[in-house]
């Protein structure tokens, strides 16, 4: 498992540096126009159209086919994801005749200030970009099924294609028609789809014409994703709320919630998706097998070793969020102002990250114990305080309190999580947790003042991104020593099997 998590931390880097690289693409050869909005909406309709359903799935098929597998056997739950997939084919059918009648309509809602040219464009797009709808639905399912399946790298490798021939769409649109960007677009997420093929059928899936709504598994899978649904619509409430209110603070407002968002979700993606890619579905096998004590004893080193890794990374974006900001996004119209009002907001949302990182893993352990209206309730909890703090904190602090905000609702909503998941299967040895957390903030503290004393240093006499990668350097060799002699549960465990194998 620890080879397999390394191996999908690697990919992921890749695949979000690539996802880097197509925004950058875009912005070099299209800028900031009427015509980059018109796309961009129209890459967001569908996706935020079908976001509800492929939550749904992403979240609730894994224990439903795990509980098939154990109970029925591989032919059923393979009858299963057929079924499944027939039945969603049909419904993002539905949305795409519904994109094709009513565009106007719906880039309107989506952007009411679109008119003339940027409106008849974005219609056009989105009338394109329908059709993706298809293929994304299958990527949800069958991502979903090669994870299960413990074909982890094929799922995480698919995004490479994806960004690739993106980026290849934005060149070629420039230089021969700009209608080549939905078009492009729409055809990586049809070549994404047909990487996944191969292990599709490695894993033994074939393909049948079942169609049956009102199948038993089909119900008890719907009755699990209905919360997640409902969770998923508070935060899309969140978004909507904090980019009005940003809207009405500063101009700018809503790019640098943006991107500082952008930064902190994919430190978030490297250190959390792997571990939570890998462990869903182990956590899921377990909770069908009613093995609770030892579900408990993998949900606990999990919660250490995602806050092994995120802690010092908050620590590290806290004190360098300027010199990131401006590494990343500091050239070409994006000025100081920009840089000044985003590294401010990616400061505060760096607060949050534990409770970004967590909140994802206990809602997943959720979902394999089938109950997903937990996590639902959490999720409003946190739209009612995040709204309620983002009213306060935005009159204080600016676009600051919106961030602010945000990361504080997400760690009290993490908390509701953790406590609600020791109500319901016992202790997971909260003691040890919190000394552990003790141990790797004071470590990262440490880490903090070495890296920032050694930027500080350098950069009086050479460039600043110099200084940053000497910084960060020095932080991670002095993090692990921190480690070393504070001797964290995961790590004493880790520095014994080292010894060991030195002594042979």
């Amino acid at each position: 498992m620890e080879k397999t998590v390394i191996a999908l931390m690697t990919v992921i880097v890749m695949t979000k540096v690539l996802g880097f690289s197509r925004d950058i693409s875009l912005s070099y050869f299209y800028g900031a126009d009427g015509l980059t909005d018109a796309y961009l909406i129209s890459q967001t309709i569908p996706s935020v159209l079908f976001s509800f359903v492929g939550m749904g799935i992403a979240a609730s098929f894994i224990p439903i086919y795990t509980k098939i597998n154990e109970h029925q056997g591989i032919k059923e739950a393979n009858r299963f994801t057929a079924n499944l997939t027939n039945i969603v084919m049909l419904l993002s059918t539905v949305i795409v005749v519904g994109m094709q009648l009513f565009p106007v309509q719906i880039v309107k809602v989506f952007a009411s200030g679109f008119e003339g040219e940027t409106l008849k464009i974005a219609v056009d797009f989105t009338r394109i970009s329908a059709f993706s709808i298809y293929f994304t639905a299958l990527v949800y399912i069958f991502n979903s099924y090669l994870d299960v399946n413990k074909r982890f790298l094929a799922t995480v490798l698919s995004g490479l294609p994806l960004n690739l021939l993106i980026i290849f769409f934005i060149y070629l649109s420039h230089e021969v028609n700009f209608y080549l960007l939905s078009i492009g677009s729409v055809l990586a997420v049809v070549v994404q789809f047909l990487f996944l093929l191969p292990s599709i059928r490695k894993s033994g899936y074939r393909h049948s014409p079942v169609v049956k709504p009102a199948e038993q598994n089909v119900r008890k899978m719907l009755l699990l994703a209905v919360p997640v649904i409902i969770g998923v619509s508070a935060d899309q409430i969140n978004v909507l709320v904090d980019k009005t209110l940003a809207s009405q603070i500063t101009e700018g407002g809503i790019s640098a919630l943006t991107y500082s968002h952008r930064i902190v979700f994919f430190i978030q993606a490297i250190f959390v998706t792997a571990i939570v890619t890998v462990m869903f579905p182990k956590i899921s096998k377990l909770a069908v097998k009613k093995n609770i004590e030892q579900l408990k004893d993998i949900v606990g080193k999990i919660i250490t070793t995602i806050a092994l890794l995120v802690i010092p990374a908050t620590f590290g974006l806290m004190i360098f969020s300027r010199q990131v900001t401006e590494l990343l996004f500091g050239r070409g119209a994006f000025e100081q102002d920009a840089v000044i009002l985003t590294s401010g907001a990616l400061f505060f949302y760096s607060i949050g990250m534990l409770g970004f990182g967590l909140r994802e893993v206990l809602a997943k352990v959720f979902y394999s114990l089938e109950d997903s209206r937990t996590p639902m309730i959490s999720a409003f909890f946190a739209m009612f305080l995040n709204v309620g703090l983002n009213i306060f904190l935005s009159r204080i602090m600016g676009i600051n309190g919106l961030a602010l905000a945000t990361s504080l609702a997400t760690l009290a909503s993490t908390g509701l999580l953790y406590v609600s998941l020791v109500r319901k299967v016992g202790s997971l040895n909260t003691r040890k947790i919190v000394l552990d957390l003790a141990k790797s903030i004071a470590g990262s503290a440490v880490m903090a003042l070495a890296a920032k004393s050694v930027f500080d240093y350098i950069a009086q006499s050479h460039s600043e991104p110099l200084a940053l990668a000497c910084g960060v350097g020095t932080g991670i060799i002095v993090y692990g020593i921190m480690l070393w002699l504070l001797q964290l549960s995961d790590v004493a465990y880790y520095k014994a099997r080292i010894q060991a194998l030195a002594k042979r």
